[in-house]
């Protein structure tokens, strides 16, 4: 056998090797092509444009995306996606747009305000419902569907990365982008199944997903209602709030919190695995008249009402300062300045009576403070309040601490409770 045979059949060899080995890639690449073009027609007649438009020039007020479900005539939508007309029925109206022009009427039916979910009802067939899925396991790949950006409809293909663990209601973290449009529609496997709803993204590679759990919940309080609209917006979202806002609040309660020291205190640092905690302190100088040590913590899991009205947060913040140069009045003057809390909400006279506040003094760890509880009640959410708390640390000459407590939409005795036990933890180790 000659060296130029041998080199030729080594060639042959080593191509039918390489052939070998890309075979299954070039498979697995054609088969997601197929299977996101099987997905985008098994369902492109499913999925509509939801829109709010304005009853007084006609126009579009905000746009989303929505699905048929559980019958021929029902959509899933995002709550957001429709809350101006459910805030002001009186100015907006609803409607949808098929893929191929056609629009028509929508009545709302129901809403989980909490999850951020609505289901409308047209006056005709829309097309085949969706089934829905229990969520697949991480790392399989979804396919997101919607209208971004009034462009037309679209499909984007991302990774289930699991259940978000901080989160409290477990959305779905998805590696895909859902641009403005997109909130409201749904996101399948790769059965063409709905596994959850387009709620939100956060950059450009990051988004979150309603599971469908959720989804069929709020279909089978329509199914038990007959189809009929619910009769009183304001009620249904007032109920859902405090019972969402009293189950928070009862778990945080019932929760074992960590602790961390700030000046000559120990105090709760998170509440819950929900919550996150960050150092604000300012770094000292050799100059400086005194010193102050800042904490501040929140949920970060705010509850959309509308544009410019969100509740269900809640902070809380420590400051101690101290000082060796400073004589009292002066550093008095520095810890008033200081004293200066504000509650984290933008609702105004429309929305919530004024603050009612009482203040008083008490003992916390062996020490005085000046404590003060402030609350208003919002007019249309019966039974949802904000709180405020404030406390100060009083009779020293060179040291102050600050605690201050706010819940925005909450359950005003279930509030008042955190607040109680948190001053209870407090632990005052002076030497």
């Amino acid at each position: 056998m000659t060296r130029q045979f041998k080199l030729s059949l080594f060639f042959i060899f080593t191509l039918f090797n390489a052939l070998t080995l890309m075979a299954p890639l070039t498979g697995s690449v054609a088969h997601a092509e197929i299977n996101t073009t099987n997905i985008y027609m098994d369902v492109e007649h499913s999925v509509y444009q939801v829109r709010v438009i304005n009853k007084q020039t006609g126009k579009k007020s905000s746009i989303g995306s929505g699905f048929v479900v559980q019958n021929n005539n029902i959509l899933a939508t995002n709550y957001h996606v429709v809350s101006e007309y459910i805030n002001d029925p009186d100015i907006y109206t609803l409607d949808y747009l098929s893929t191929d022009g056609k629009s028509g009427p929508l009545e709302l039916l129901d809403f989980d305000i909490v999850h951020d979910l609505a289901v409308v009802k047209a006056e005709q067939a829309l097309g085949e419902p969706l089934e829905l899925a229990d969520i697949p396991e991480k790392g399989a790949p979804l396919y997101s569907l919607g209208n971004p950006m009034d462009l037309g409809f679209t499909i984007i293909k991302g990774t289930n990365n699991g259940i978000l663990t901080k989160d409290e209601d477990g959305n779905i973290l998805f590696s895909g982008s859902l641009n403005p449009g997109m909130s409201g529609g749904p996101a399948l496997d790769e059965q063409s199944r709905v596994i959850g709803v387009n709620v939100a993204t956060s950059g450009n590679a990051i988004s979150f997903l309603v599971p469908a759990s959720y989804l069929k919940n709020v279909l089978n309080r329509v199914a038990e209602n007959k189809f009929r609209p619910i009769e009183d917006r304001f009620a249904h979202s007032s109920q859902q709030l405090k019972e969402h806002a009293t189950k928070i609040l009862k778990k945080i309660l019932s929760n074992k919190w960590s602790g961390t020291k700030i000046g000559a205190f120990i105090v709760p640092a998170e509440l819950d695995k929900s919550m996150r905690c960050w150092d604000a302190s300012r770094k000292p100088k050799d100059d400086d008249l005194f010193r102050s040590f800042f904490t501040r913590c929140s949920n970060e899991d705010d509850i959309f009402l509308s544009s410019r009205l969100d509740v269900g947060s809640i902070n809380y913040e420590y400051v101690w300062l101290d000082t060796q140069k400073l004589n009292p009045s002066r550093f008095y003057r520095r810890y008033e300045k200081v004293n200066n809390s504000v509650i984290g909400s933008h609702a105004g006279k429309r929305d919530v009576t004024n603050f009612s506040c009482h203040t008083d003094f008490t003992k916390v760890a062996g020490q005085d403070f000046k404590t003060t509880v402030c609350r208003r009640d919002y007019l249309k959410y019966k039974g949802l309040s904000d709180m405020l708390f404030t406390t100060a640390l009083v009779g020293h000459k060179d040291k102050g601490f600050l605690f201050n407590l706010d819940l925005t939409g909450t359950d005003a005795k279930s509030a008042l409770a955190l607040f109680k036990r948190m001053l209870e933890t407090f632990k005052w180790q002076q030497k």
